[in-house]
């Protein structure tokens, strides 16, 4: 009875991290920046709870095209509530839409976004109303000012 109690509590310890990772979020996508802008994709955690990031990174992805995100920095957290901001480099040319990928460290796929178009090529993006708001939901979504590490807005 002892050694089946011991390994309850061991897996329940072993899941949080788990549970609390899947807190996190694609928040807002800058698909088709300003002229000398650049791609990004912000995350956010919507839990209770701070979550270690190290190794995570993101795509995006035209259909024919797949941008790829340097991983997060070694010994990264994100606050509960928090943001972070995955940065693509200069120069970067796909068609003017697509959709964004977080994958945890281990390659595991935590969050996707839906396909969306971005023709305007100005400082509006596609973000979730209010942050972190229904995964999966793709009413979820909307157009706005872009606030890159900050709270959304419409």
């Amino acid at each position: 009875m002892k050694s089946t109690l011991w390994a309850f509590c061991l897996m329940a310890v072993l899941a949080l991290p788990a549970l609390a990772a899947a807190s996190v979020v694609i928040n807002e996508m800058e698909l088709n920046p300003p002229e000398g802008g650049i791609n990004w994709v912000e995350i956010y955690n919507t839990g209770n709870e701070s979550v270690d990031i190290s190794g995570w990174t993101a795509t995006i992805n035209d259909g024919g095209w797949i941008g790829k995100f340097p991983p997060v920095p070694a010994g990264s957290i994100i606050a509960p509530k928090g943001f972070y901001v995955f940065n693509g480099p200069s120069g970067w040319t796909h068609q003017n839409g697509g959709f964004a990928t977080l994958y945890s460290e281990t390659g595991e796929k935590m969050d996707e976004t839906p396909y969306r178009e971005d023709t305007l090529g100005n400082d509006f993006t596609w973000g979730r109303h209010p942050d972190g708001f229904g995964k999966g939901l793709d009413s979820a979504w909307g157009l706005g000012y872009a606030t890159k590490g900050r709270p959304n807005v419409r």
